[in-house]
């Protein structure tokens, strides 16, 4: 629905970033829009000796009134006239308008005003320049022996032991029944169980205290169940499992060589070690591709000046909570049952994510103040590259997936998510950037470790490439 609106900005010294618009909308245009008005009401309205939809304007106005024809026009026009009205100005706001109608009379063109929150201005610092140092592809040895490992542990054998102690790393079938103040407790009983020791299934001390038990050995074992125990009627209490073992097995991995690689499908060991080094430096250029990415923008950010108004930040943190509330629920929990097991709640959530989200709206602007400042722009050719990946992903025709695109009004939202990469991209293309060596990158994770670094923290501490969601 677009209208010929006639829009006039006022920028409001008082209020810091809040514009004024005034809009008038002509006679002819809100006269039809009243005229829809009328139409709707008339298949609504029942009236003796009428058929729906065929119910004259006067009826109606004695029936409902001329003001809530008018006032109905109104609710269904107004914001329509408000986004063209946005459009015509180039105002781009960020939360819910004030509006006030100025005139609304017949016969005359409907003026109404709307004062608009709008996107801080942004002062760029340098953003040519920078100089980065981007994390090394090349894959260690201890990477390619981790990868080999993983594999003969897929195809491991698991051989019974006779003669032996149980220690960590084996597997012991047995069987058990727990006891709680002497009563067996729901869940607590199996019979054939294989577990593997040290594996961390079961509640600290369990696989502990059968570590050095023998074939044939029944024990009882005491343990107490955690203060936070999904089970309430448990958590925190003492239990004791009377556990008979009936059968030791220990793994044992395949040997490295040519007739191993020839089981996972290579003709010989350096093919398959030749094909893991590959996929982790795929997967390594990858992440140093997004780490470098995440420096510039964070870099350009710092140097730049933008306030980051307090709605934006709660705006963005509702964003968040959905994706995150996605997350869950592709684990199978809906986002209230994970809040209940992990004991936080949404206010929570939302304070610890604050710094986070103001952090990436300001990235966000500064990164679209960039690519204002240089001209990037963004093609037609471009959105449709993109919508036809997204039809490729599902397996759909391409129009079927752009239409799906128009009716949500989705398209500006794309043109910014490409917008900011390209963004991004042009500001790597203007940095100097320095590929560490695997030695010395190397030699910094181990002087991390030993100062007590988890791999918690540093995941923490990670840039984050912002795009518009």
């Amino acid at each position: 629905m677009k209208t010929e609106v006639k829009t006039e900005v006022e920028r409001l010294e008082e209020e810091k970033d809040t514009v004024l618009l005034k809009v008038e909308v002509p006679t002819n245009v809100f006269d039809a829009a009243v005229g829809q008005a009328y139409k709707r009401i008339a298949d609504q309205l029942v009236v003796p000796g009428f058929r729906k939809g065929k119910i004259p304007k006067a009826i109606i106005d004695s029936r409902v009134g001329k003001e809530a024809v008018r006032e109905e026009a109104l609710e269904q026009a107004l914001p329509h006239y408000y986004m063209d009205a946005l459009k015509e100005s180039d105002i781009e706001p960020v939360d819910q308008p004030e509006v006030d109608i100025v005139q609304a009379e017949e016969g005359k063109p409907l003026i109404f005003t709307a004062k608009v929150k709008v996107k801080p201005e942004v002062k760029l610092g340098k953003y040519t320049g920078l100089e980065v140092d981007k994390p090394s592809s090349e894959p260690s040895d201890g990477e390619i022996s981790s990868q080999l490992d993983g594999l003969r542990n897929n195809f491991a054998n698991l051989e019974p032991v006779e003669n032996r102690p149980i220690k960590e790393g084996d597997f012991a079938l047995i069987d058990f029944e727990g006891f709680s103040d002497g009563e067996p407790f729901e869940g607590g009983q199996a019979n054939d169980y294989m577990l593997e020791i040290g594996s961390g299934t079961f509640i600290p001390g369990f696989e502990e205290q059968i570590a050095g038990m023998k074939k044939g050995e029944a024990k009882d074992i005491k343990v107490t169940f955690p203060e936070d125990y999904g089970n309430d009627q448990l958590a925190g209490k003492e239990a004791t499992f009377k556990v008979a073992v009936k059968e030791i097995k220990e793994k044992k991995l395949p040997e490295l060589s040519d007739d191993f690689a020839k089981q996972v499908g290579f003709d010989t060991l350096d093919d398959l070690r030749a094909d893991i080094r590959e996929k982790i430096y795929e997967v390594k250029s990858k992440y140093a591709d997004a780490e470098v990415k995440g420096e510039i923008v964070d870099a350009v950010t710092d140097l730049s000046q933008a306030e980051v108004h307090e709605v934006m930040i709660e705006q963005e943190i509702d964003d968040m909570l959905e994706d995150f509330a996605g997350d869950v629920k592709r684990q199978g929990l809906d986002l209230d049952q994970y809040l209940e097991l992990t004991g936080m709640t949404k206010e929570a959530l939302r304070g610890d994510w604050h710094d986070r989200a103001r952090h990436r709206v300001k990235s966000r602007m500064v990164v679209e103040a960039v690519a204002e400042a240089e001209n990037i722009e963004v093609t037609p050719e471009e959105v449709d590259n993109e919508i036809n990946k997204a039809a490729e992903a599902t397996g759909r025709d391409f129009e079927e997936v752009k239409h799906i695109f128009e009716m949500k009004g989705s398209i500006g939202a794309l043109k910014k998510r490409i917008l900011i990469s390209k963004a991004i991209d042009w500001l790597v293309e203007r940095s100097v950037i320095t590929e560490k060596e695997a030695a010395e990158e190397a030699e910094e994770t181990t002087e991390a470790s030993e100062a007590g670094e988890s791999n918690e923290a540093d995941e923490a501490s990670k840039p984050e490439v912002i795009e518009e969601q």
